[in-house]
């Protein structure tokens, strides 16, 4: 078997899971080829219709206490007998088009650590289109830390697929509990896969939700987010601390703009939720600097960082900062 599509639910109504199974059904690939696991984290209705519903023997439905998304992945991730992992999202979908046959084989070929593929957002729903065909380009064999040197690695952890022995070796595994540990992952991972290939393929549907978590906006929410923002941060800079030693150059080059990106992150963040440029200026010489992030160190990443580098350094820059990226929420009191 060479593919495992980990599903992670939690209290979705039943007609945008069974919209994800069927967009991944109609791909129509052999039955020995994948197998599809959804790993329900606590529902109070657990999805046990699945089992009615679909009689293929692909799809596979374990239950679990309520714990986070990121539990649920980790569950998949020991259940899976698939050579390759894919991760979706339950209110997400797959497009209907022969693109995933064409990297399967592409896996059978080369067997990289990592192959990533193309996304679409889709605002609002959509039904599923008709299966088209599209000739897939695959790009040259880098190393993870290649492309995180090369590219703002985006923490979208549904948009490759991943080597299951890779995973298991070097235990990678999201953090319990947590918003953003898709960031800590998918860093982690292509930090230590050797070899990494891109295409052009357009596989994957983001579908946003008004009522879903990530798109949440009440008060605590957004702090939630923010602290675990910072949580991601910490974590990673204490993995890149712990391998100062064992770490190529390429390695060290690709953590240091991974870091850095998520430090002008976590500054835009706390801007557009309103926070005051003292508090953002406090947080970052209380909990970035210690970590050796802050002030932000030069980069070539772009004129934009360039600037923004200049202005978030300093107290006054950060009130220009202000001024010029729009919050999202009330202003927090000071």
């Amino acid at each position: 078997m060479y593919l495992s599509i980990v599903i992670p639910h939690y209290n979705l109504p039943q007609a945008l899971l069974r919209r994800c199974l069927d967009s991944i059904l109609a791909i129509e690939l052999p039955a020995e080829e994948y197998e599809i696991i959804v790993v329900d984290d606590g529902s109070d209705t657990p999805p046990r219709w699945i089992n009615e519903t679909y009689t293929t023997g692909n799809i596979k439905l374990i239950e679990s206490e309520h714990n986070c998304q990121g539990a649920a992945r980790n569950i998949g991730i020991e259940a899976a007998q698939g050579r390759y992992i894919q991760f979706v999202d339950a209110d997400d979908t797959l497009q209907c088009n022969n693109a995933i046959p064409q990297c399967i084989e592409k896996l059978k070929q080369e067997r990289p650590d990592v192959l990533r593929f193309k996304y679409k957002v889709c605002p609002k729903y959509k039904a599923p289109s008709k299966k088209s065909e599209q000739q897939v380009t695959f790009g040259n064999t880098i190393s993870g830390a290649v492309y995180m040197t090369d590219n703002n690695l985006p923490a979208n952890v549904w948009c490759y697929f991943v080597r299951t022995e890779l995973l298991r070796k070097k235990e990678i595994r999201f953090t319990h509990g947590i918003f953003h540990e898709d960031e800590e992952f998918s860093t982690i991972l292509h930090y230590h896969a050797q070899t990494l290939v891109e295409c052009d393929a357009d596989i994957y549907n983001y579908c946003i939700r008004s009522s879903s978590t990530i798109t949440a906006r009440n008060a605590a929410n957004v702090e939630k987010r923010l602290d675990d923002r910072m949580t991601v941060l910490e974590r990673l800079a204490t993995f890149r601390a712990g391998r100062s030693t064992q770490s190529n150059s390429i390695q060290k080059k690709a953590l240091q703009r991974k870091l850095t990106t998520l430090v002008v992150d976590t500054i835009v963040n706390h801007l557009r939720a309103g926070k005051s440029a003292k508090q953002i200026h406090d947080l970052c010489t209380r909990r970035i600097t210690p970590l050796m992030l802050y002030p932000i160190a030069e980069g070539d990443y772009g004129c934009k960082f360039k600037i923004f580098r200049k202005l978030a350094n300093s107290k006054a820059g950060l009130h220009l900062l202000r001024l010029i990226i729009p919050s999202t929420q009330k202003p927090a009191k000071q």
